[in-house]
């Protein structure tokens, strides 16, 4: 089975993302979806140095959901501060303390921040120990740090199975105001 699909999660998703493109369930739809659900990870697997090692789905489902909504509500709250007077908007460049652990969970965790609105993931330090951050607008960097590591980084280690550390609530910060 493994060498039919060596990546099941990767073709489900693949399969479902081509239906949802392509807005059909057509049987040509639903065969040519499956031909690239099947091709793409049999081609790809070698890459593939690390399995996702999902060990709480259903906080996997949460995740998805709330990371869904604090991307609606925060095109929202980036418009209104564009729109608005620049001079009124902080930038703030921080470092985050990580407490999580592998480069699969740091790279969702990155690419979470930067999918949200109004904050970029800048660089992640070779010792996969702290992360980079640029926020358009934050009056705290502290808070930015704490609400990253409560609502991301603390679902993610639960995730992936490693222990919450008390870290996921507080941090220390080294800001610089851009």
């Amino acid at each position: 089975m493994k060498r039919v699909l060596p990546q099941p999660v990767l073709s489900l998703v693949l399969l479902i993302s081509w239906l949802v493109l392509n807005n059909s369930i057509a049987p040509g739809s639903i065969v040519m979806g499956a031909i690239v659900a099947l091709i793409v990870p049999w081609i790809t697997h070698r890459f593939w140095e690390i399995g996702a090692g999902v060990k709480d789905f259903t906080a996997l489902i949460g995740y998805v959901g709330i990371v869904l909504v604090d991307i609606i509500q925060a095109n929202f709250v980036v418009a209104r501060q564009v729109l608005g007077a620049n001079r009124s908007l902080n930038s703030q460049l921080f470092e985050l303390e990580l407490d999580l652990e592998g480069a699969l969970p740091i790279s969702i965790l990155a690419a979470t921040i930067t999918l949200t609105p109004g904050t970029v993931s800048c660089r992640v330090s070779p010792d996969q120990r702290s992360l980079w951050v640029h926020a358009l607008h934050a009056d705290d960097a502290q808070t930015e740090i704490t609400t990253i590591k409560q609502r991301y980084e603390a679902r993610l280690q639960r995730i992936f199975g490693q222990p919450v550390t008390a870290g996921a609530t507080e941090s220390t910060s080294r800001g610089a105001e851009s």
